[in-house]
């Protein structure tokens, strides 16, 4: 499994995730994609295969009902659970644990989308 991490969070949890082994990237570490919008985002994500991980919860699921509208699949989102995984560095080793639990079970279905919790 492949992760981008959307633009609230940290490159440093994709370098945890990079140090055992995952392949993870940040929008944090490509200025390219930082102020791009949601869907462009995503269609990133699908041109290299990268399930978006992000507490972008609304536009997300927007973007998920019109991929599934018009019959079109993605590698997969997590959405992340603000309450369990707070915004900040507190959050950093707890949530890159989680996210190295989950990619260590694979993806669940095709265009899956998953609240991390």
């Amino acid at each position: 499994m492949r992760f981008l991490l959307d633009e609230m969070l940290s490159a440093r949890i994709a370098e945890r995730l990079r140090a055992v082994g995952i392949d993870a990237a940040a929008i944090d570490e490509n200025p390219e994609l930082r102020g791009q919008p949601d869907a462009e985002v995503l269609a990133h994500a699908q041109r290299e295969e990268r399930v978006i991980v992000t507490y972008n919860r609304e536009d997300f699921l927007a973007l998920d009902r019109d991929y599934r509208a018009e019959a079109r699949e993605h590698a997969g989102m997590v959405i992340l659970n603000p309450r369990r995984f707070p915004q900040g560095k507190a959050s950093i080793d707890p949530l890159s644990a989680a996210l190295a639990a989950f990619a260590e079970r694979g993806a669940p279905y095709p265009s899956f989308v998953h609240w991390l919790s």
